[in-house]
Formats: structure tokens, sequence, C-alpha cells
């Protein structure tokens, strides 16, 4: 049955990472749903491209974008108020500060109810730690306020928002495309030996990914054992600095750097074993893909790997011990592993199809509530 009420998602994005590929995921599934949606995507200044529009569009999704040229921007908010006049039924569904605060500014007094989904508030600077505690508090204001690990909740309650209003929603990935059954990426193309142990990570290259903390613990099972090979998807700020550190230790020809990539799925599958180093988390998708293929894992105890991981045969490791996770690294290449059981985890408790149908009654509930006041 289909809803009158039409989504609007916002989103702020710097490309194309763990929050553009739930959003991407989300609105297939909630059209299937009957719930109709258009992702609103305030254009970045510092971008030429605008990847979360670019990827939206190729995969045939309702996107359009609105003008915002720095920090904040007042014909952002014009622009989403004419939207909002353009659907006589709206939600606003936001998915980070700026987007937060535009909505909050373009509702004004009119009568649109706002859900917010937390990604995960990690201020890497003090512009960041500024916006977030504007975010907070705005989120007091706002109809729901959906968390992707619980470890969140506190946060949210210290900063008064309701208890009542905060939904636990656990990211979900499509497990039909991440699958044991994905070709892999031929390993000849990177110039590795179909003889070698290939570990992987799928990261943006950030500090709080900790690539520089991985090469420093691959170094040491490099050492130990020389048929180990790492490869990293993804791109960022610290490439130049892995490359560096790299060739410092002598790992020049033990490491590629393939690049972001939209072929993910056969990156998995290349790999004997998937390697998470991060510093902190929320709920990473690249550990949730990596499962679905069915690849044995090493990863940090942050966020919710730990209950994610927990009863499995995934290895779990302090945050920023390069010894642990080198040895954690070196135990992989030695134990046999069936991935059927991190798969299993995977599809049943971290699908796209969950992660909608949670979505699509948290706005039932929100729309029932708001017919009802404003009746």
């Amino acid at each position: 049955m289909k809803s009158e009420y039409h989504v609007l998602h916002l989103r702020s994005s710097a490309g194309l990472y763990g929050a553009e590929y739930v959003i991407l995921g989300l609105l297939p599934e909630l059209a299937q749903r009957g719930i109709d949606s258009t992702l609103l995507c305030l254009d970045n200044q510092y971008l030429d491209e605008q990847p979360l529009y670019t990827r939206a569009r190729a995969l045939g999704l309702p996107a359009e974008r609105l003008p915002c040229r720095g920090r904040f921007d007042f014909a952002t908010v014009a622009a989403l108020r004419e939207r909002l006049r353009t659907h006589p039924k709206p939600l606003l569904h936001v998915h980070d500060y700026k987007s937060a605060l535009t909505a909050w500014l373009a509702r004004g007094r009119a009568h649109v109810p706002i859900v917010a989904t937390s990604h995960g508030q990690f201020s890497s600077t003090t512009w960041l730690h500024l916006y977030h505690l504007l975010e907070l508090s705005m989120m007091r204001r706002f109809e729901r306020v959906c968390i992707v690990s619980a470890e969140m909740r506190p946060l949210l309650s210290r900063a008064g928002v309701r208890e009542a209003n905060i939904v636990l929603i656990e990211n979900g990935i499509d497990t039909r495309r991440f699958s044991p059954g994905a070709p892999p990426l031929a390993r000849r193309d990177f110039d590795i030996d179909d003889g070698s142990f290939v570990f992987g990570a799928a990261m943006r290259l950030t500090e709080q990914k900790n690539p520089l903390g991985l090469i420093e613990a691959f170094a040491r099972v490099a050492e130990a054992t020389p048929r180990a090979m790492l490869a990293i998807a993804g791109d960022g700020p610290l490439r130049e600095a892995v490359k560096v550190r790299a060739a410092e230790l002598g790992l020049s020809n033990r490491l590629r750097l393939i690049g972001a990539r939209d072929d993910l799925e056969r990156f998995y599958t290349m790999l004997d074993a998937f390697v998470l180093p991060s510093l902190y988390e929320g709920l990473p998708l690249a550990l949730l893909e990596a499962m679905a293929a069915g690849r044995p894992i090493v990863a940090t105890d942050v966020g919710e790997v730990g209950a994610v991981l927990d009863g499995s045969e995934g290895t779990l490791v302090p945050p920023a011990d390069c010894v642990a996770l080198a040895r954690a690294m070196q135990r992989a290449m030695t134990r046999t592993q069936s991935g059927d059981a991190l798969r299993a985890r995977v599809v049943e408790r971290y699908s796209v199809q969950r992660m909608a149908d949670d979505y699509a009654a948290v706005y039932q509930d929100v729309w029932g509530r708001h017919a009802r006041i404003a009746a």
C-alpha cells in the first residue's frame, strides 16, 4: 500500500563512504514498501563533482542537488523550503549536522516532522566538535533520532534527547550483492601471485580508520611470512603517508593501494582474510560486507564490532595495539575458518531489507502521531 507521505533524505557529503551507501541501499527498499523518497544532496563547495548525487542518479534513484556555498548558506534553506512546498505531506530525514541545521531552519513553524540518523559523532576538529554539539541540541526537537550502535544512546540521553525518541536501527547491506559467490578480482591484475596470502581492508584513508597502524602490524607479519600481501581499497588524505611509511618499512612490493572502487563485492572474494584496524567506529559497513562474503575477520574491538562478532570465529583485538593486530593476522594464516556462520549472522540481522523495515516502522509511527496532533 502506497504512503501519502514523501520522505526527503538530506545528506551533506564529501564522497562515497559508509553513510552514503546506507542511504543508497535504503531508498529502493523503501520504494518496495510503498514509501516514496527523494535524496536531496547538499553541494560540497570543495568538490568539482558531487559523488553521492552522481551515484544516486546512475542507480536510477530520485535525487536532486541543493546549492550550498559554505559551512552555512541561506540559499540552501530557501531551496529546501521550496521543496517542502512541492510535497503536501513531507517528512525530513537528515543524515548529518549540516542537513539537520538546514532542515530545522527550513521547517520553521511548519508542521513537518524530522527524523535524524546519527551515523557517528566523530569530532576530529574543533569546528566538527562545535557542529556536533549544535546537532545534539537540535535533536532534542526532532521527532525521532535513529542510532546505528547502542553505545551512542548515552551521549544522546546526556544531551537531553528523550529516551522514547531514540531508536536503534543497525546498518544493513545487500547480502545478495555481497556473497561468497561474487567473482573475485583477478590477483594478476594487481601483480599478486596466486600462492600469496592476501590480507585486505576497505577503508577511507583517515586517522579514524588507522591505515598507518595496519601498515605497522603488517610489517611484523611480512617479516615472518614471505607470502603475505596486503591490499587496501579506498582513498583519503593519508594515502601518501601510507605509501611513505610502507617504503620506509620495505613493504612497497608487498602493499597494493587499489583506490576507491564500486565493485567491492569482488574485492572481498579476492582476499584470504579481512582486517579492520579502526581506532573508533559505529557499525562499519565494510565489516558486514566482508562477513557476508564469507571472509575470515580480524578486527579491533570498537563500536558495535564486538557485538557483531560475539560468539563467532572472528578475532577481536584492542584498538591501537599493532602487536596484537599482527599476532591475530598471523594466526588467521594458519587457522581453517568457515565463513558460513559469519555470513548467516549478517543475513539474519544486518540485511538492507531488515534495515528498511525498521525505518519504515519509524516513519509510520511518526506519521501516525503527527496526524493525530494535526487533527
